[in-house]
């Protein structure tokens, strides 16, 4: 029969390896846990690392575009980082569409064409949907004072987006007078990237930025009455616009010219 005392001992000496063991089995859990926090917080800024990359890329690209376009046979090299994203560049599906109108009794369209858009698609990181990172929603303007860039943040089907596409700019100027009526001529700038190729690239590339050529075309307008401004509306990738244009008239009308100019911009791979 074991003493009382014994027994105490004995107790004593068990309960010690008990609590060494609850201390390392808490020790763990508490490790655990703390490893998948970190985990989740490396992922998650990884993820927006990546993000701020393919922000950099479309910007950088950008900037290239604006360096070669409206002067001819200009091209320049562009390098994209990875930022395990896809960068896509799509000819078939955006459309530009410009009315130019007195949203009553007079109405022309003065372009119908595909312009071109290129994206980055990313799994993750981009949480700030529909800000503009460059340009606003405007599918036109009517003042240099904004660019015509429109890079912004999209939902996709299964991914964010980073947009990139460019939107008409219309000024007005005045030009003398023909037969006593004001001549009042628009000028409205076009990029495309409709003569792109289709892309669909993954981790580092280069790209191929070229200025094709500059076209254009004039239509001719009079008015035998006297009007003060005319609407240009824009659509554009399922945004729809309008500004009004001033337009200088006397008792007897007035006349107009607008002057339509393309850039065309092609993107293409860089081949090693």
């Amino acid at each position: 029969m074991v003493r009382p005392r014994r027994l105490l001992k004995s107790c004593r000496a068990f309960a010690i390896p008990v609590t060494y063991l609850t201390l390392f089995v808490s020790l763990l859990v508490i490790v655990s846990v703390t490893y998948s926090y970190a985990v989740v917080k490396i992922n998650g800024r990884s993820a927006q690392v990546k993000a701020s990359v393919a922000k950099q890329n479309m910007q950088i690209l950008d900037d290239t575009i604006h360096s070669v376009a409206w002067s001819f046979g200009a091209s320049e090299v562009v390098r994209m980082d990875d930022c395990d994203g896809t960068f896509q560049t799509v000819t078939t599906d955006i459309r530009l569409l410009l009315n130019f109108t007195d949203e009553s009794s007079f109405g022309d369209v003065l372009f119908n064409s595909l312009v071109g858009q290129a994206s980055y698609q990313l799994q993750s990181g981009l949480s700030d949907i529909g800000t503009y990172i460059r340009g606003d929603e405007r599918a036109v303007i009517n003042t240099t004072a904004f660019t015509v860039t429109q890079l912004y943040v999209a939902s996709g089907e299964d991914s964010a987006q980073i947009m990139l596409n460019y939107r008409p700019v219309a000024t007005v100027t005045t030009a003398g007078q023909d037969d006593g009526k004001p001549v009042n001529r628009i000028r409205i700038n076009i990029l495309s990237l409709n003569a792109s190729e289709s892309l669909w690239l993954k981790e580092k590339f280069s790209l191929k930025i070229t200025s094709l050529d500059v076209t254009g075309y004039t239509r001719s307008y009079l008015f035998n009455t006297s009007i003060s401004s005319l609407a240009l509306k824009a659509q554009l990738d399922g945004t729809e616009t309008s500004v009004w244009l001033p337009i200088e008239s006397n008792s007897q009308g007035t006349s107009i010219i607008v002057d339509i100019l393309i850039c065309t911009i092609r993107i293409e791979k860089l081949e090693a």
